[in-house]
């Protein structure tokens, strides 16, 4: 009858493998985690790339903004000293016209400012002389009663019509202007003269 074989022995170096091989790390040169990490990594520096140069650009227009309101601001004071400039400019040539016109009258200027001086009476105060329209205009004041003064300087803006100096030279001489003050006797007034043309002349 055949022997049955014996048992083998256990080996002292012998154990059962309980290994987790779900659990265990992977053995692969680069892990699954690492691949993860770094794409989110990739992301997060590309924000914070587009962050910074969003930074920067609005920096920067905040910068060229206030560059330019230095400069406008700087330019202001330059463009009211060319406005000013400009008025000014105006009126030296309204001025110069007025002169021009006057010295081209048919009477010098200087003869007739001479006789109107001479004429005016001594109650009566010009203030201001110009041309307009090629006639030349006179304003002024006079202190009397309103009717004495009205009178007054009717007569006197009449007479000059007749005057031997200055009447051939104008084709009419009228009182223009007449305002009695509010608060005094007397009153301001304008009479204008207008010169004759050359084909009256001639």
């Amino acid at each position: 009858m055949a022997q049955r074989p014996s048992l083998i022995a256990p080996h002292d170096d012998w154990r059962l493998d309980f290994t987790l091989v779900d659990e265990l790390p992977e053995d692969s040169v680069i892990g699954r985690n690492f691949i993860g990490h770094a794409i989110a990594g990739l992301f997060a520096a590309a924000a914070l790339l587009a962050l910074a140069w969003t930074s920067y650009d609005l920096w920067a227009a905040s910068q060229g903004i206030k560059d330019w309101d230095a400069r406008i601001g700087g330019a202001s004071g330059d463009l009211k000293e060319v406005e000013r400039l400009q008025r000014d400019y105006v009126l030296a040539t309204d001025q110069l016209d007025e002169i021009h016109e006057m010295m081209n009258n048919p009477i010098a200027l200087t003869v007739l400012l001479a006789e109107i001086g001479r004429t005016l009476p001594k109650i009566v105060s010009l203030d201001m002389i110009e041309s307009y329209d090629g006639e030349i205009v006179f304003r002024g004041t006079l202190e009397a009663s309103s009717e004495q003064a009205s009178r007054l300087i009717g007569n006197y803006v009449k007479g000059l019509e007749d005057n031997p100096v200055i009447g051939p030279y104008f084709d009419d001489i009228k009182l223009s202007g007449l305002e009695r003050f509010d608060d005094e006797e007397g009153l301001s007034f304008e009479f204008t003269m207008a010169p004759k043309t050359e084909d009256e002349d001639a």
